[in-house]
């Protein structure tokens, strides 16, 4: 890995040295060259990854806004595929349902502080159903703004096996519960009542609300039931009506059914490889991830949705976003500092990553220098394990976000 580092900022220094200009003004021939250098670095982090591992069957998409101008390139994907074309963006789902919690709440339909056990406003109706998948160790301590902020200690049944000392006779002791899930039913429909209801039988939790901080999908999908209770609207709904069209995000959709498992044409492929396989991990039962990780979408889609949502001329107010959204508990550590569903990057500004079965994607957007980019790429990369995953997020995809940023500004 540090080998792979200094190769690749080797790689900025070079470039940036060849694409530093004038930042006052810009002319056509300055966006055909920020084009040439966009697609130069594309084609060298690709190149060096796919030097140590050439049977990777991926490749690399930079889409960059800045300043009025947009650029999108790609490398290793083929020919063909654009700005429009869609992608799985796994966790950057969790800002589309932050900006819908928000959204909420800028409309007086929600208290953030209030405890998920606390009357809806206006209504006799709790944010969650007082019944048994809903009973979550500490629930009526836990608040919305906790779940945002992944400190309310929610056990991720997601991410996590179940452990094998549980007091409860459950059959997936010991077991990713979604893997034991889909052994039963590879099309099973999961459900938020269904997935938290596996934290609430075991009595699992990390820690008791607002002590710590451990990220949390089984978190997210107690928001996606507060949204779709306080809204009167399906979750994918709600998001569709409220967020998407607002916003102009076209491209975009969020599937919930287990049988709605491919994406809408045209599409990049996503695939898996490791020592022994290299299969096509496109199509996907991902209704167990509905609000935490089901989100299709474009780099144009979200890459417009990130800048426009923190410039304040989204579905969000500037107030929103500034006094709310970016409002951090939890203390920074030596990279970043999480907020409601998104995070600060070390001089990328404020965004958030996805990691999917087949795809791996960083969104990112500065406001002090008007920059957005996202990047993603089309394969898991385990030839390595966690080595040769870490070097293909965070040595290709984020270095392609710090070096899009030297080139373009």
């Amino acid at each position: 890995m540090k080998k792979l580092t200094i190769i690749l900022f080797s790689g900025i220094i070079l470039l940036a040295c060849g694409c530093r200009k004038n930042n006052t003004s810009r002319n056509p021939y300055d966006v055909l060259l920020v084009q040439q250098k966009l697609q130069t670095m594309a084609d060298y982090l690709m190149a060096g990854y796919k030097a140590k591992y050439p049977e990777y069957p991926g490749g690399l998409a930079v889409k960059v806004i800045y300043k009025g101008n947009s650029w999108f390139v790609t490398s290793g994907m083929g020919q063909g595929v654009t700005g429009d074309w869609r992608f799985r963006a796994a966790s950057n789902t969790k800002l589309f349902t932050a900006s819908a919690i928000l959204l909420l709440y800028q409309q007086g339909k929600l208290n953030l502080d209030a405890s998920i056990t606390d009357l809806i406003p206006g209504t006799n109706m709790t944010y969650v159903p007082m019944d048994a998948n809903f009973a979550v160790p500490f629930r009526e301590r836990i608040t919305i703004r906790q779940l945002l902020q992944n400190k309310a200690g929610v056990f991720d049944i997601v991410n996590d096996k179940i452990p094998d000392t549980v007091s409860v006779p459950v059959p997936y002791k010991g077991q990713n519960y979604l893997d034991w899930a889909k052994k039963q039913d590879s099309t099973h429909t999961f459900t938020f009542d269904e997935l938290v209801g596996v934290d609430a039988t075991c009595r699992l939790y990390y820690f008791e609300p607002g002590t710590s901080y451990h990220y949390s999908d089984t978190g997210w999908a107690i928001l996606g039931k507060i949204i779709e209770r306080v809204s009167g609207q399906r979750y994918s709904d709600f998001i569709m009506n409220e967020i998407f069209v607002p916003m102009g995000l076209v491209s975009s959709s969020m599937p919930y059914l287990g049988t709605d498992n491919t994406l809408p044409s045209p599409y990049v492929k996503g695939y898996y490889y490791d020592a022994t396989l290299n299969i096509d991990a496109t199509w996907s039962n991902v209704s167990p991830n509905v609000a935490d990780g089901t989100l299709i979408t474009t780099p144009n889609d979200l890459s417009k949705f990130i800048r426009t949502l923190l410039r304040g001329e989204g579905v969000l107010s500037a107030v929103t976003v500034n006094s709310v959204l970016l409002s951090p508990m939890v203390p920074p550590d030596t990279m970043m500092t999480y907020y409601c569903g998104i995070e600060t990057i070390n001089n990328l500004g404020y965004g958030h990553d996805g990691d999917k079965q087949g795809y791996s994607s960083r969104m990112a957007y500065d406001p002090e220098l008007d920059f957005a980019v996202v990047a993603f790429t089309n394969g898991n990369n385990l030839f390595n394990g966690m080595i040769s995953f870490g070097e293909l997020v965070d040595g290709v995809v984020l270095e392609s976000c710090y070096m899009a940023k030297l080139i373009v500004p």
